[in-house]
């Protein structure tokens, strides 16, 4: 059990703790950061019904065809111990006239749990997703992604690693 002392300097230490991560943080992508995707945006689709656009701006990199995005959906919702997972899929849909690609992802809502006895209030926020998708990273075009309102889109970057070669057996 904490000492009240100990539980202060918890509470001390977590502005500070605060402060370090949102100083490591990395600012959000402007259209000024890459021109020439920000002309191309002109191109997509500005709205969808029942849908927000989000826009990512990706920054160029030197190899880009060693890294992949990963597009999460999902929701923050209450979640125990029990391992979650929700319905939904991404599709891709085509610029038409312009070949550029740009993904919807649809879904119930319906949330798939375990069934294991948790203990009393031990409920939190958490994000639960959908099945990811991997698509093709390109600095040179943005990455335009419609979910349904009251869904979050969040994602990632993959790096692939050195390539291995393989004796025959």
């Amino acid at each position: 059990m904490k000492t009240r002392f100990e539980n202060r300097r918890l509470a001390l230490l977590l502005p500070v703790c605060a402060l370090a991560l949102a100083a490591c943080a990395q600012p959000p992508m402007s259209s000024s950061s890459n021109p020439a995707a920000a002309k191309e945006l002109k191109a997509f689709p500005t709205t969808l019904a029942g849908h927000q656009r989000h826009v990512i701006e990706l920054p160029q990199l030197p190899d880009e065809n060693d890294h992949k995005l990963e597009l999460i959906a999902g929701k923050t919702m209450p979640v125990d111990c029990n391992t979650r997972g929700m319905d939904g899929r991404f599709e891709t849909r085509d610029v038409q006239g312009w070949g550029y690609a740009y993904w919807v992802f649809s879904s119930q809502g319906r949330v798939l749990s375990t069934m294991m006895m948790c203990p009393p209030n031990s409920a939190k926020p958490g994000f639960v997703q959908a099945e990811p998708l991997l698509v093709r990273y390109n600095s040179k075009l943005p990455v335009v992604v419609f979910v349904p309102d009251g869904f979050e889109l969040r994602w990632r970057v993959w790096q692939a690693g050195a390539v291995q070669g393989v004796m025959p057996r």
